[in-house]
C-alpha cells in the first residue's frame, strides 16, 4: 500500500529537503524495549483497575477505598506520562516509535478516563464523542505524516494542556460523591461542569492551531520547503 518511493524534491533552496513516505515496518528498526515505551503502555495497563474500583465506587460512595484507588490509579498515569518523556531524554532512549506511542498511549487513557466519568458521574457525553473524534483525527494525521510525508509532527501546548485537563476533569468529577457526602472545601468545587467546558475550549483552540500548522504539508507538500537548520521550523516538525 505504502512504497519508498519519494513524491517530489522540494527545490526552492539549498539545504531543503525532501519529503517522502515510509513504511509501517520503519517504526520498528530503532529501539523498542525500552524504559520510556514500557511506561507509556504501563499506563494503559493501569485501565482495567482503574475501571474496576472506579465502578466499586460509582455504585457505593461510601466505599472510600475504591475512591482513593481511583485516584492512585489517575495519579499514576499523570505521573507515568511525566517520567517517560523524562527518561527517554536522560537515557538516549528517544525513537520514533516512542515518539508515536507515548501519545497514542494518552488518547487511550484520557479516553477511558473519560468515558468512565461519562457512565459514572455525568460528565457531557457530547463533548466526550467531540474529544473522541478529534483523538482519532489526530492519529489519522500523525500517521499520515509519518507514512506519506516522511514527518515527526511535534505536539502543541494545546495538546499538552488539554491532557492535563483530562485528568483534572476526571479527578473533578469523581471526586463529587465525596464533596456531597463530606462537604466541598470551595463551593465551585461542585460543579466539575467547568473543567468540561475548560476542556472543549482547549480542544478547539488545539485543532485550529493544528490545522495551520500542518495544511499545507498535508495538501500542498509542494509549496513546502524543509530547511534542517531552521529552528522555528523544526518545533513544528521533523523529517525522519
Amino acid at each position: 500500500m505504502f512504497s519508498c518511493l519519494s513524491l517530489e524534491f522540494l527545490e526552492s533552496g539549498i539545504g531543503s529537503m525532501q519529503i517522502e513516505e515510509k513504511k509501517a515496518k520503519d517504526l520498528f528498526q530503532d529501539r523498542i524495549f525500552t524504559l520510556s515505551n514500557f511506561l507509556s503502555v504501563f499506563r494503559v495497563l493501569l485501565l482495567p483497575f482503574f475501571f474496576q474500583s472506579t465502578f466499586d465506587y460509582a455504585h457505593n460512595p461510601a466505599n472510600l477505598a475504591a475512591f482513593f484507588a481511583s485516584l492512585l490509579y489517575a495519579l499514576a498515569a499523570v505521573f507515568s506520562d511525566y517520567l517517560d518523556g523524562l527518561f527517554a531524554r536522560l537515557l538516549h532512549q528517544e525513537t520514533t516509535l516512542g515518539r508515536y506511542l507515548d501519545p497514542v498511549c494518552d488518547k487511550l487513557v484520557t479516553l477511558g478516563g473519560l468515558f468512565v466519568v461519562t457512565i459514572h458521574f455525568d460528565f457531557p457525553s457530547w463533548i466526550l464523542i467531540v474529544y473522541f473524534i478529534r483523538e482519532v483525527l489526530g492519529v489519522w494525521l500523525g500517521g499520515y505524516l509519518y507514512l506519506k510525508r516522511g514527518l515527526q509532527g511535534r505536539p502543541n501546548w494545546w495538546g499538552k494542556f488539554g491532557v492535563g485537563i483530562v485528568a483534572v476533569s476526571v479527578v473533578w468529577y469523581m471526586s463529587l460523591p465525596y464533596f456531597l457526602q463530606f462537604g466541598a472545601p470551595y463551593a465551585f468545587l461542585l460543579y466539575p461542569v467547568i473543567s468540561a467546558y475548560v476542556l472543549l475550549f482547549v480542544l478547539t483552540a488545539g485543532v485550529v492551531a493544528y490545522v495551520i500548522r500542518y495544511w499545507n504539508i498535508v495538501f500542498h507538500p509542494e509549496a513546502i520547503e524543509l530547511d534542517p537548520e531552521n529552528k522555528k521550523q523544526a518545533r513544528k516538525y521533523q523529517k525522519i
